[in-house]
């Protein structure tokens, strides 16, 4: 069966068939999954699991399916579910620019405020864009200050703070995913220092190049050997480390620790940039209640934003609509407890009960969200019968093809272009959920939620995961 074939497959409404598995077809899987979960690895973990076929509706396969376990990013599977029964598809996220001022023949005597209401992909291709059209309206100056308004949304610390991309801080007003990319290239030959930048361009980041370029295959730069050291207002990034001489451009993302003011820097540097002069400075504020509206810049549609959530396991994305549900539902700023109080209707839509789930954030960041094995499953049964079940399924990575599960059963073997899934992971805590389409056509919703592991055994978790998946898929 084609990866083509399964693509467009998944997208197709689960539609019941008049079919069962024989019980001695069930006794063979439970024998096959009965070994696997017998390693010695699973029986000294925290293991639940639960599968069930979407076209006879029978349960494949139970072990601890009941039992609260941390779900790490499989949480996201129901922020992103919760999001699309809420606003549909097309739905998009705004960022407004007002004035106190007036716009005359190109010149904005006085200031510019931008008012963020969370739109999580306010990122580099959109913010240019529109301040392309600026200039070409004319816009030559601006005489007052950029003002920030952050007030829509009051995001909390996160469980793991680092400096990591992914325990970035979400809010009312971010950029590029309130993150910094740098960029290392090797120098001219062996021995000189190695080329480092930043995207985007801002003095908002200082950069400390501490690396070299050395032989072929050399290369000792990743994540750790880039270190970022929040100050008010401005990172320093030191990076040190070794690049091949022959090594492509790496790309290393780091989280800003002021959002709202790392935006607004950014806007105004780059309205420079375009020749768009600013004679004041960034500062935080409220937009006045008589200030002229200029501009709503709006973001990509809802059915975009979840792919990126739940193909590469975005958690400041994740943490954002939950936010933004918070505070359309119960007013401004929006806070993840809002954010939870207000997607209780849509779990109890599905029939997932306040036993069976323990929700603190968006993303599963915090090992304090669980859920059960058959809790999970019953979600992603819910959304495949639903009218978003295309968009919600072509959220997730394609097992072996793309997101974060693109090169799934590459190493250690089975059903590669064949599931649908999502992956969590944390210290001691492995889970795997999503979608199975077996070979005879059949598809299944499953979690695998494992924890209480040693954090290096990590890999050996994933290789008795696949060998679930495989087993599976051979049904």
């Amino acid at each position: 069966m084609s990866i083509l074939f399964l693509f467009f497959g998944f997208l197709q409404p689960v539609i019941a068939q008049p079919i069962s598995y024989s019980s001695v077809k069930l006794d063979s899987l439970k024998k096959k999954l009965d070994v696997i979960f017998s390693q010695k690895l699973f029986k000294e973990s925290s293991v639940g699991f639960y599968a069930k076929s979407l076209k006879s509706g029978q349960a494949l396969y139970q072990r601890n399916e009941t039992k609260l376990l941390s779900t790490a990013s499989c949480m996201k599977l129901v922020t992103t579910a919760a999001a699309l029964d809420k606003w549909e598809t097309n739905r998009q996220f705004k960022t407004s620019f007002y004035t106190d001022g007036k716009l005359e023949k190109g010149i904005l005597k006085g200031n510019l405020y931008v008012k963020g209401f969370g739109d999580p992909y306010l990122v580099t291709e959109k913010l240019l864009k529109f301040i392309c059209h600026l200039k070409a309206a004319g816009w030559t100056s601006i005489t007052g200050d950029i003002v920030a308004d952050d007030s829509y949304l009051s995001d909390t610390p996160n469980a793991e703070i680092n400096d990591r991309a992914y325990s970035a801080v979400g809010g009312a007003l971010g950029f590029n995913f309130n993150t910094v990319t740098v960029f290392v290239r090797p120098g001219e030959r062996p021995g000189d220092s190695a080329q480092v930048f930043i995207e985007p361009i801002s003095n908002w980041v200082t950069i400390i190049n501490n690396a070299k370029t050395g032989d072929s295959n050399s290369t000792t730069i990743d994540n750790y050997k880039v270190s970022a050291q929040f100050n008010k207002h401005s990172i320093v990034l030191t990076v040190y480390g070794v690049i091949g001489i022959d090594e492509k451009e790496l790309e290393i993302y780091k989280r800003v620790d002021d959002p709202t003011r790392y935006t607004a820097t950014v806007i105004l540097e780059t309205l420079k940039q375009f020749g768009i002069s600013v004679q004041g400075t960034v500062r935080n504020g409220r937009v006045p209640v008589d200030a002229e509206s200029l501009y709503d810049l709006s973001s990509y549609d809802l059915s975009y934003i979840i792919s990126g959530v739940n193909k590469w396991s975005n958690n400041y994305v994740a943490g954002q609509l939950l936010m933004i549900m918070g505070a359309e539902e119960f007013g401004a700023p929006g806070t993840d407890e809002k954010g939870l109080r207000a997607i209780k209707p849509f779990l109890t839509k599905v029939g997932i009960h306040d036993h069976e789930m323990t929700m603190v954030d968006g993303s599963g960041l915090d090992a304090r969200n669980k859920m059960s094995a058959s809790a999970l499953v019953r979600l992603l049964e819910y959304m495949s019968g639903s009218r978003w079940s295309s968009e919600y399924l072509s959220s997730l990575s394609i097992a072996g093809v793309d997101g974060t599960e693109r090169k799934r059963f590459k190493k250690n073997g089975g059903p590669a272009g064949a599931g649908r899934l999502k992956i969590g992971y944390l210290w001691g805590v492995s889970t795997l959920s999503g979608y199975i389409e077996t070979k005879n056509g059949d598809q299944i919703a499953f979690a695998i939620l494992t924890n209480d592991f040693p954090k290096e055994y990590y890999e050996s978790i994933k290789q008795l995961e696949d060998q679930i998946c495989t087993a599976l898929y051979e049904l």
